[in-house]
């Protein structure tokens, strides 16, 4: 052979070597990128549910003064109500934002729609979702988070938690992604006048 034929021929092979890498390096990045799509990338919750929470253990029973609340057609109702922190609180929670949310839910209802025992059972649910939110670690969510779940919850139309409806306020601790401090909320003493 003559050295022009022997040039040709390490040419033609170090071109092939050349094609094969050019070809090669897409499929192989193709592969790692499916792998990691596949296995090991972190799984997400994308349908939007909630995640549910632990379920949490319940703590010991604080009870709180009693107030009084205005009641419409000037009557008024005296209730005292009982909390019940979960046990991974530290210390007993204050009762005030409790007791405001106990004047902000019967403030100005009627002895007739807590005479029954489904109006009352509906303020009390009303109340224990108010007492929870009420009651979100500090910090967690943050108050950006709080507002849009608000807004979610009530069609964009609502910012603050206390302007919730009923409805709204017990989507909303349903759909929760942090436990709240207080566990339940229980009636001591319910009087109508």
């Amino acid at each position: 052979m003559a050295k022009g034929d022997e040039k040709e021929g390490e040419e033609a092979a170090g071109g092939g070597r050349k094609k094969l890498i050019i070809i090669a390096l897409p499929v192989i990045v193709l592969v790692l990128a499916a792998a990691w799509f596949f296995v090991l990338r972190p799984k997400d919750d994308s349908s939007g549910a909630a995640k549910e929470l632990p379920a949490p253990v319940a703590g010991t029973v604080v009870p709180l003064d009693s107030i009084t609340v205005n009641l419409a057609k000037g009557h008024f109702l005296k209730v005292g109500i009982a909390l019940q922190p979960t046990k991974d609180v530290a210390e007993a929670p204050d009762g005030s934002k409790a007791l405001d949310q106990v004047i902000n839910v019967f403030s100005n209802m009627t002895i007739d729609q807590l005479s029954s025992t489904e109006g009352k059972d509906a303020a009390k649910k009303e109340l224990v979702a108010r007492v929870k939110l009420a009651y979100l670690p500090e910090g967690d969510p943050t108050e950006e988070e709080i507002t849009k779940a608000n807004e979610e919850v009530s069609g964009g139309k609502v910012h603050e938690t206390d302007d919730l409806t009923a409805a709204q306020a017990e989507k909303r601790v349903s759909q929760l992604t942090v436990q709240p401090e207080v566990y339940d909320v229980y009636f001591t003493e319910f009087v109508m006048q």
